[in-house]
């Protein structure tokens, strides 16, 4: 029984440590941002393989007889990523099932497979239609359930010794509850372990208004091109952007039309602006975009350009209604009006209160 219970806690160290690589790998590599095609392949394929390693580490329940948990990774698949890649998983493990042999035990185990998946399906189906919730713990109980009454059947048919059953049988209910619970409690805890981190790691860089870059990002990503462009000896252009009367803005209509309008200002100076230039709100009605490259005519042309899209642009303060705002813009270029680099945000914001004092809705570029 020791070693029963020793040959399970392998499984367990086996099974625990590959998913938290794989996971890992699967998150820095962006695995999730891949085509769906891509991540059926991939993830089924590294599925499968661990349900192939399992096997290799089988258990010992008698002198005879070896169980494994190669359903556990199938399992997984369909509860969190999708019955499409349990299915290559599955295909997977019956191939390296016939790899160990071609033998009545094989052909048990690829019926005993096919089974599972096929049962999966109705399962994971049938809890999308009445678990609104959609409880891992609970579909993967059920899953559990009907993997070991299949392979109760199926083995009560391969082995006539009732003796090696009376052992074999509640064993294997044992270790694949406990392993295959185990499982998806460690799944679950890792995938909301990353999510979180992943939401952390996006609001310390992104506005949580805006989608755009923050202050602190704006920071880190200026300092960067401040650096490239002293190295390189290339121009760097750099917008302070305001919107004229914001306070009346808010006064008026009130604070959700103003996040209204601060969203939408933020689609506009996307599309106002070149593909790879850098567009962040830097607090309140501030915003900023840099533009590696560019000298001060095109940076004025930029900036003209975002200014008229601002002023013919309808903001939509309600489902309803919309009003026009316009903003007052600060320019500068290094090297071109700015040789300093320290100086440059500073000339910038200067200029920003320029175009405020001599009348808004323009441009004031630093000479």
């Amino acid at each position: 029984m020791l070693a029963l219970f020793g040959d399970l806690f392998v499984n367990l160290c086996v099974l625990i440590s590959l998913i938290f690589i794989y996971l890992q790998l699967r998150r820095k590599l962006n695995s999730d941002g891949k085509s769906y095609k891509k991540s059926v392949i991939v993830d089924g394929l590294s599925g499968g393989l661990l349900g192939v390693l399992l096997m290799y580490f089988s258990i010992q329940v008698s002198t005879e007889t070896l169980v494994d948990l190669r359903f556990i990774p199938v399992m997984l698949l369909v509860i969190f990523l999708g019955v499409p890649h349990a299915i290559v998983g599955a295909l997977v493990i019956i191939v390296g099932r016939f790899i160990f042999g071609i033998t009545v035990s094989a052909a048990a185990a690829a019926i005993f497979m096919i089974i599972l998946i096929v049962g999966f399906m109705v399962i994971d189906r049938f809890f999308k239609k009445v678990d609104v919730d959609l409880n891992s713990y609970k579909k993967g109980f059920v899953m559990i359930l009907f993997s070991n009454i299949v392979f109760s059947i199926i083995i009560s048919v391969i082995i006539e010794d009732t003796d090696i059953l009376k052992i074999l049988i509640p064993c294997y209910w044992i270790i694949s509850i406990v392993g295959g619970l185990i499982a998806i409690f460690f799944v679950d805890y890792i995938l909301k372990t990353q999510y979180l981190l992943m939401r952390y790691e996006q609001e310390s860089t992104t506005d949580f208004l805006t989608g755009l870059n923050n202050v602190r990002q704006f920071d880190t990503i200026w300092n960067t091109l401040i650096s490239e462009a002293t190295a390189k000896n290339e121009r760097l252009s750099l917008l302070i952007i305001d919107i004229d009367h914001f306070k009346n803005v808010n006064d008026t209509y009130g604070h959700p039309a103003g996040d209204r309008i601060l969203i939408e200002l933020g689609k506009v100076l996307k599309s106002s602006s070149r593909s790879f230039d850098i567009i962040s709100r830097n607090g309140g009605e501030e915003f900023s975009v840099i533009l590696p490259d560019c000298q001060q005519e095109q940076a004025v042309v930029i900036a003209e350009r975002i200014r008229k899209s601002v002023e013919v642009h309808r903001f939509k303060i309600s489902s309803t209604d919309s009003i026009h705002i316009t903003v007052s813009i600060g320019s500068a270029t290094y090297p071109e009006t700015v040789a300093d680099t320290a100086q440059i945000v500073g000339i910038a914001d200067e200029c920003l209160y320029k175009a405020k004092r001599t009348g808004r809705n323009r441009v004031c570029t630093s000479y």
